[in-house]
């Protein structure tokens, strides 16, 4: 019987003693609107700036290419978003660098799209990583823009 106790506590000590393996970090990047400056704009006259707070675990946002882009924009009162390009915001060659920080975007002037003198949008954004991997989009606050 002592044999059998003595067991059962030494496998019990051997469980408790097991490094417990940390979940790997999320490789979806994330991001919030910080702020949208102006929030009212004369249309083709000012430009909209957009500031984002990105955080990425594995630090894969951006691309040494030009032709790849990874950030969208989309007006929601047109189907199609605008896309740009983001240089690295870290070492290609680190490897899981935990990175965060803020982007600024320049939006040339929005217009109005129909014969009104002023009409309200909102954007949304997403990010996208070089792994493919999007964040969740979000919506700007309304922006009025006056003829």
């Amino acid at each position: 019987m002592k044999a059998i106790i003595s067991t059962l506590a030494i496998a019990a000590l051997i469980s408790a003693c097991k490094k417990k393996e940390e979940p790997a970090p999320d490789p979806v990047p994330t991001i919030e609107i910080v702020s949208i400056s102006p929030s009212t704009v004369k249309e083709f006259q000012d430009s909209v700036i957009i500031k984002i707070k990105y955080k990425d675990a594995n630090g894969d946002l951006g691309d040494q290419s030009p032709d790849e882009h990874s950030l969208q924009v989309k007006d929601s009162r047109l189907p199609n978003p605008d896309t740009y390009h983001i240089k690295p915001l870290a070492p290609i060659t680190s490897d899981d660098i935990n990175i965060e920080g803020e982007l600024t975007v320049k939006l040339n002037s929005l217009f109005l799209l129909g014969t009104g003198t002023s009409e309200v949008t909102t954007l949304n954004i997403k990010l996208k990583d070089r792994a493919g991997h999007w964040s969740a989009e979000v919506t700007s606050a309304p922006i009025t823009i006056n003829k």
